[in-house]
């Protein structure tokens, strides 16, 4: 499994750094569009939209709201608070249920098709709609790559430090793999990118500890995006979103992190006044 992940790692890691440095951002926009719309379709099948009718449909109207929903509020800065805000109350959610199960009402929730298609709707529009935004500031397409080494650094770390030293769990009731020496491991992977990214001239004129702090941030909220997606996946009793991509999983099992570290990064340079 793990040679199956590093070889599907090998090949996609390019491509999404040569896409995110060399489209212009409405080319990225197209890409990123058929990327959400993948996910959209593993999070529906996931929920219980199992007809090809039904999901079709259901991703016409997403496309429809969010085309109207772009020409009225995003992506200005109350739409990218927004999307941190969603994410504060995801994570509080995550964090409140760690060790325990869901209430019943809770379980009833999670297991409704129809709260999976509102969550996916939000969570998804959210996401595409920070990373638009972030591609099209100024050095945008640097700044966005940042997030994803970040995240890319915070998953090896944790996963590398929680098989050596794993002891404490991090989330029983969500994800028994998981430990505090791995978000350790993440962190300071993390704080180390953070400090050469700063030293690359990728701080967009923060300081050395707000960038820092912004790393930190972000790299907790997407251990929170994780965190999340394996609820959602136990509330159905699945392992797996798909199985798109070799050793991974599906779409939504490989952006489950950078599904809340985007909007989070966004939301906070927002409120830097960046």
């Amino acid at each position: 499994m793990l040679k199956q992940r590093l070889l599907t790692a090998a090949v996609l890691i390019p491509l999404v750094v040569l896409a995110i440095l060399k489209l212009p951002t409405i080319a990225l926009m197209a890409l990123l569009a058929v990327i959400v719309m993948l996910t959209a379709w593993e999070w529906l099948q996931i929920v219980g939209f199992q007809s090809v009718f039904a999901k079709v449909l259901a991703m016409v109207v997403w496309l429809i709201i969010a085309a109207f929903q772009s020409s009225l509020f995003f992506p200005i800065e109350p739409g990218l608070i927004a999307g941190g805000v969603l994410w504060l109350a995801l994570t509080l959610l995550v964090v409140l249920y760690a060790h325990k199960p869901l209430p019943k009402l809770g379980q009833q929730l999670f297991a409704s098709r129809w709260f999976g298609l509102v969550m996916a709707w939000l969570v998804l529009a959210v996401f595409f709609y920070s990373a638009v935004w972030l591609h099209g500031r100024h050095g945008g397409e640097w700044l966005l790559l940042h997030v994803l080494v970040l995240v890319w650094l915070a998953d090896t770390g944790g996963y590398f430090a929680g098989k050596r030293w794993g002891k404490r769990k991090l989330a029983t009731h969500i994800s028994p793999n998981k430990t505090w020496e791995g978000v350790a491991g993440a962190l300071v992977l993390v704080s180390l990118w953070s400090f050469a990214a700063w030293q690359f001239g990728l701080n967009d004129g923060i300081s050395l500890l707000h960038w820092w702090l912004l790393a930190v941030m972000t790299a907790l909220f997407s251990i929170a995006g994780d965190l999340f997606e394996s609820l959602f996946k136990r509330a159905h009793a699945i392992k797996d979103s798909g199985q798109l991509l070799p050793g991974h999983g599906g779409l939504w099992d490989r952006l489950d992190s950078l599904l809340a570290a985007v909007p989070v990064f966004a939301a906070m340079l927002v409120l830097l006044g960046l």
